[in-house]
Parts: structure tokens; sequence; C-alpha cells
């Protein structure tokens, strides 16, 4: 339900708005965040429910995006490589999530694992702010 109402608000400003492309990916990550911080001390279902709204509204923001920018921004030549490599980072959490998350959660509570869990999220907005000052940089370069 929730994709079915969104995703026609979210290609329409995607494919009508640029400054909408630049925020993207960094909006997503945030619902992400928000979602993973409404669970923390959560005793409401309420809570619950509003998480997996806020995920997966993340979810269809952050990963049609990354695989779009990396087809985008890579030589013809090496889109193969970097897609492989977009497609390897998704699911290499999707793997040792659960294995890590169980443990961080025998060894200290649910909250905590959301805790650490917002905390690489933010570290990814880092990384990402970082990667794109380098594509616009890059971009500028070649302009001028």
């Amino acid at each position: 339900m929730i994709v079915i109402v969104f995703l026609p608000i979210i290609n329409h400003f995607a494919e009508k708005k640029d400054w909408f492309k630049k925020i993207q990916v960094a909006l997503g990550v945030v619902l992400f965040i928000v979602a993973l911080g409404s669970l923390i001390g959560s005793t409401q279902y309420l809570s619950y429910a509003a998480g997996m709204v806020f995920l997966t509204l993340g979810e269809m923001l952050v990963y049609p995006t990354v695989a779009a920018l990396v087809s985008e921004t890579t030589p013809k030549s090496e889109s193969g490589l970097y897609q492989s490599i977009v497609s390897m980072s998704e699911n290499f959490p999707k793997a040792i999530g659960p294995f890590l998350g169980g443990v961080l959660i025998e060894k200290s509570s649910y909250n905590t694992m959301f805790l650490m869990a917002m905390i690489m999220l933010v570290l990814s907005l880092f990384v990402l702010w970082q990667a794109y000052k380098k594509l616009v940089w890059d971009k500028k370069e070649l302009v001028d």
C-alpha cells in the first residue's frame, strides 16, 4: 500500500524537480534514521508501524537512486564492475546484519542496536556528502 501510494509521487519529483534528485539519497538515509529512532524505547505498535512506513519510504528513495547514479556517473566500460559493487554493498548488510544484530542484542539491548545503526547511517551521510562534493567538483572541472 505504501509503495503504491508514494511511488508515483516520488517518480513525479524525480522526473520534474532537479533539486529532488540532489537530495533523494540523503533524504532516504534520513528516513532510515527516523525509522530506527521511532523504535528506540518504544512499546507501542504505532511506533513500530511508523518505523516501517519510514523505512519503506527510505528504501524507495535510496536503492533505485544509487543504482541509477552509478549508471550515470561511471564509464560504460566499467559500469558492470560498479553495479556489482553497489549490489554487494546493498546485500552484504542484509546477509551479516541479522547475525551482528543478534550478537549486539544478546550483549546489550535492542535500543543499543538501533542506536548503533543510527550512528552508522549518520556516518554514511558524511560519506555521501563527501562523494557528492567530489562528483560536483569533477563536473565543474569538466565544464571549465
